[in-house]
């Protein structure tokens, strides 16, 4: 989903990606998110990975944009001292929120002194605080994920880290991959999901749009994304081994 001054109408679609779920009447369809820029894996054991394969090389430094815990605000910029998975993402886009149950799945495996995940909600239509971000996870079935909230509904850190493949705006979901120095290594947006609701794959690629109807049917399953997969574990290992750091 692409995001401006309103919404348009994109989401990323890589490999088998579904399309992003977005507020009331504004929808999203498919585009690519696989480009000609340099990957981050290249070269690597995971350059043959399919998850590896979506995140595009970055060194950016996480903004000191604020954020709340739900006890205190603090700056992003101060997750340092382990690899983390950053996830970017809104009450409003359910693969987001199907992604997010992965991660928390992937977190109680994985989170240790060397790597955690955590989920930012940013642009949020509902300007939910950190209880009514929490009260939404629950709902989704996403339970044991950290959470940092961008105030009031803001939408800086979208516009920030996740600027639009189109120049115009933002995209959610955003995984970002950053390192124990705090830097962001690699982006990857959309979410690589096998989620999609009945027929969808039986419709024209690019022209597919998420109803109500099927954001529901999306939330209500238990299909997940790549995630969910032996790619995602391989990826997974591979940042709680500090593959970041040797880049």
């Amino acid at each position: 989903m692409a995001i401006g001054g309103g919404l348009d109408r994109r989401a990323i679609l890589g490999g088998m990606l579904a399309g992003l779920a977005s507020p009331a009447r504004l929808s999203a369809a498919p585009i690519l998110t696989l480009k000609s820029g340099p990957r981050l894996f290249t070269g690597t054991p995971l350059d043959k990975n399919r998850l590896a394969l979506t995140f595009e090389k970055v060194d950016l430094p996480l903004p000191p944009i604020k954020v709340s815990n739900g006890a205190a605000k603090l700056s992003l910029d101060s997750l340092r001292g382990k690899t983390r998975i950053v996830t970017l993402w809104a009450e409003w886009c359910a693969p987001c929120l199907v992604e997010a149950r992965d991660f928390a799945a992937l977190r109680r495996r994985f989170a240790g002194p060397n790597f955690d995940i955590v989920a930012v909600p940013t642009c949020i239509a509902e300007k939910l605080g950190f209880a009514g971000a929490t009260a939404r996870l629950t709902q989704a079935r996403v339970a044991g994920l950290p959470l940092l909230v961008e105030p009031n509904g803001g939408k800086r850190l979208m516009l920030t880290l996740s600027p639009s493949p189109m120049g115009d705006g933002g995209t959610l979901p955003c995984t970002l991959l950053v390192d124990s120095r705090g830097r962001i290594r690699g982006r990857s947006r959309g979410a690589l999901t096998a989620a999609l609701p009945p027929g969808a794959a039986a419709k024209q690629p690019g022209s597919y749009i998420l109803t109500d109807a099927d954001k529901r049917a999306m939330l209500a399953g238990d299909r997940g994304t790549l995630w969910q997969s032996p790619d995602g574990d391989a990826l997974v290992t591979a940042l709680c081994d500090g593959i970041l750091d040797r880049l």
